[in-house]
C-alpha cells in the first residue's frame, strides 16, 4: 500500500506534467489552495470527512485529467479515516444471513400461454360490459334516470368492485374468488357431482 506522502507526491507530479497550476485546480474545483497543497504533501487532516472528501478528490482528479474513480479508490486506501470516518463502507455480512442472489427477470416466451391470458382477459372484459349493460337497462327501465347516467354509475360501481378485489375487473375478481374455491386437481369430486345430476 502506498503511503499518504507518496500518494500526494504522485498527484503533484501528475499535475505538473500536465501543466496545470495549483491555482487553476483551485478555481476549477472551488477547493482552497491550502487544502490542495496539503493533499500534495500527504496531509489531509484538515480536509472534511466522508462524502465531502471523496467529492473533493474526484474533483481534483478531474481537474488535472486523471480518472476520478481510480484516484478516489486510492485516496480511500491512503486516507481511510478521512474518506470514511464512520468506518468501513462495506460491513461484513453476519454468518447467519444467506448470501443475496441477484434478482433476474425472465420474460414469458410461450406464445400459447400469452394467447390464453389474452383470451381470458377478453372474456372477462366482455362479461363486465354485459353486466354493466344489463344493470343499466334494468335500472333505467324502472327509474326516471336516463340510460347513460345509469350506465355510468354501474360502470363506476363495477370498477370499484374490481379495485376492491385487488385490481382488474369485477368479473376478474369473481373469477379469482371462484378459482380459489375450485379444486382443479380433484377430478373425482367433479365426476361424482356430474353423476349425481
Amino acid at each position: 500500500m502506498i503511503s499518504p506522502q507518496a500518494f500526494g507526491e504522485v498527484l503533484r507530479r501528475q499535475r505538473e506534467q500536465r501543466g496545470v497550476s495549483l491555482e487553476t485546480v483551485a478555481q476549477r474545483t472551488k477547493i482552497g489552495p491550502t487544502f490542495l497543497k496539503a493533499l500534495e504533501k500527504g496531509d489531509c487532516s484538515k480536509w472534511p470527512g466522508g462524502i465531502y472528501s471523496r467529492a473533493w478528490i474526484r474533483a481534483y482528479a478531474t481537474a488535472i485529467g486523471l480518472d476520478p474513480e481510480d484516484v478516489a479508490g486510492r485516496f480511500a486506501k491512503c486516507f481511510a479515516r478521512t474518506a470514511f470516518p464512520e468506518g468501513d463502507p462495506t460491513p461484513p455480512v453476519p454468518a447467519d444471513l444467506p448470501a443475496i442472489v441477484p434478482l433476474r427477470l425472465a420474460l414469458e416466451t410461450d406464445p400459447r400461454e400469452r394467447a390464453r391470458v389474452l383470451q381470458r382477459r377478453s372474456i372477462l372484459f366482455i362479461i363486465d360490459v354485459l353486466v354493466v349493460t344489463i344493470v343499466a337497462t334494468t335500472v333505467s327501465a324502472f327509474t326516471v334516470a336516463g340510460f347513460w347516467m345509469v350506465f355510468a354509475g354501474a360502470a363506476l360501481s363495477c370498477h370499484g368492485i374490481g379495485l376492491f378485489g385487488g385490481g382488474g375487473s369485477a368479473a376478474g375478481w369473481v373469477d379469482r374468488s371462484l378459482r380459489r374455491y375450485a379444486r382443479p386437481h380433484d377430478d373425482t369430486a367433479g365426476a361424482s357431482a356430474m353423476e349425481a345430476t
